[in-house]
């Protein structure tokens, strides 16, 4: 039961002002489903609460459900009490994110395999109306690997620091576990060293890495990732920061119960190849051993094998928006091409920029021009009455742009091209390339530097003579025509980080989602 205690946490995430208008709430997950061995070890379970300006928020587990094959017992008994089957808890005031309150889940003496139950919860503040859940509790024989979540925070970093990895599990069910692996993965920001004996797989965005336990981890042991050096023994695995890291990133660990990395986890990146390294640095687990020896079985309870370590990395992200000018007279199409470039000394990892794309940027087209050619990577966006669109349309006034690299690095370009039809003529008339989206008040993708993001679309410039098609890169150019209010403007709202480029009657909506069973990431 020692080692369950070690996966203990109490996070409670203050809300803070972001929650000071709204209205109250509180709700309370659970994983939907978990199983315990009938002869093994208790198991760590949380329930993760949240409170926006709830007043005296408590829940309540119904445990009479589980009550002829297994016990809920609260950690801290002073804020939670035990009584005729339930278990009531007592949250403080107030508003927070991830404040987990943990049991232990254990199965009685007489515990058959195939009993099964629920617990059931009952969520209520003060100021708010009823919020339920319920676990699905069975039991069965098999092994339960759980990682344990070393990290504390996220941990401030920069580009070429060193850093330790620490990485450890335990079996927390009732068989041996043959075959179990440490995997890692790491994402673009880091350089693992090469450790021998351990797989490496490449992906475009980062390298997955599993170095196999190589013995049967029995009930109730626990290993840690040790890196065996000249002077001994470091905890942890090794990596180098990139000189281009920046922003969030962080390593992700599982306790792999098949030494099959993370293939199925990965399926959205992109796939380079794998190796086993050989003659690297040695590593080694350093466990305890219990005199157990059972027959093979599966794991139990898959949701509880992740834990990651988080970086906050000291870097520039500096994207630069991209503009045109081109000339011509009325009736004549031309094209203009815009874009973004990555002008700074970080990189931007599209999983952590919201997986896909890793930068937008918006086109707001010149007076006297209409679009005819929409590039793929473009959509055009209006608003009727209360609602936004999107759709890949000629002929709209804002359009949105996506880069769809994984890793937008230093130097990269996003371009597109659009065909803009001259309908009036208008000398200078100058549209915009920004961050800024055209209908909502928010500065969609933000760097570290908003002076570049705002570049001009100029149709007919002043000293381009002729009529006839043309186009070239965005400069110094004079602002003039209809549109130079609007420049003004769009380059004022990127400055104030953001301000809400067009006045609308309403924002966008916003939807509140029930947290999924198991917490979030």
């Amino acid at each position: 039961m020692a080692l369950a205690a070690v996966a203990l946490a109490f996070a409670a995430a203050p809300a803070g002002s972001a929650h000071a208008d709204e209205a109250p709430r509180f709700t309370v997950s659970a994983v939907s489903e978990i199983a315990i061995g009938s002869d093994g070890i208790g198991k760590t379970i949380f329930y993760d609460a949240t409170a926006v300006n709830a007043a005296n928020p408590r829940f309540t587990i119904d445990v009479s459900q589980i009550a002829a094959f297994a016990t809920l017992t609260p950690i801290d008994d002073d804020l939670c009490k035990s009584a005729g089957g339930k278990v009531t808890c007592a949250l403080p005031s107030g508003s927070y994110d991830n404040f987990l309150v943990a049991f232990i889940l254990a199965p009685t003496g007489g515990a058959k395999v195939g009993a099964k139950g629920a617990l059931s919860l009952v969520a209520k503040a003060g100021n708010t109306a009823e919020a339920a859940t319920v676990t699905k509790v069975a039991v069965a024989d098999g092994f339960d690997l759980v990682a344990i979540d070393g990290s504390d925070g996220e941990q401030p970093a920069k580009p070429g620091d060193d850093v330790w990895i620490t990485a450890t599990y335990v079996n927390e069910g009732n068989r041996d576990a043959d075959g179990s692996a440490f995997t890692f993965w790491f994402d673009s920001a880091f350089v693992p060293d090469e450790y021998d004996g351990c797989t490496y797989t490449d992906w475009k965005s980062g390298v997955e890495v599993t170095c196999p336990l190589g013995e049967s981890l029995k009930p109730g042991e626990g290993v840690s990732f040790v890196t065996e050096g000249g002077s001994g023994q470091t905890q942890g695995f090794h990596a180098k920061i990139t000189a281009d890291a920046a922003r969030y990133h962080r390593v992700d660990f599982i306790a792999d119960p098949s030494a099959g990395g993370l293939e199925l986890a990965q399926s959205l990146r992109s796939k380079v190849g794998s190796k086993k390294a050989t003659g690297g640095r040695k590593f080694s687990a350093a466990a305890k051993s219990r005199p157990q020896t059972r027959g093979r079985s599966v794991e139990l309870n898959g949701y509880d094998n992740h834990a990651d370590t988080e970086f906050r990395v000291a870097n520039t992200i500096d994207i630069a928006g991209i503009g045109a000018t081109a000339a011509g007279g009325a009736g004549d199409v031309v094209k203009v091409k815009i874009g973004a470039k990555n002008v700074g000394k970080g990189t931007v990892d599209a999983h952590y920029a919201g997986g896909d794309p890793s930068w937008r940027y918006y086109l707001v087209v010149p007076d006297g021009a209409e679009v005819v050619s929409v590039p793929d990577e473009c959509a055009g966006l209006w608003r009727e009455g209360d609602t936004n669109h999107a759709e890949h349309v000629a002929g709209k006034r804002f359009y949105e742009c996506v880069n769809r690299d994984e890793l937008f690095s230093p130097g990269k370009s996003a371009t597109v091209e659009f065909g803009l039809k001259i309908t009036q003529v208008i000398a200078g008339a100058t549209g915009t390339v920004s961050f800024q989206h055209p209908l909502l008040p928010e500065v969609v993708s933000k760097d570290d530097n908003p002076a570049n993001d705002l570049a001009e679309v100029v149709l007919n410039p002043a000293g381009v003579g002729g009529v006839g098609g043309g186009s070239g890169g965005g400069g110094a150019l004079p602002l003039t025509g209809a549109q130079t209010g609007l420049v003004i403007v769009v380059g004022a709202a990127l400055l104030a980080g953001g301000a809400i480029l067009f006045v609308l009657t309403r924002r966008r909506p916003v939807v509140l989602v029930t947290p999924r069973d198991g917490g979030a990431e």
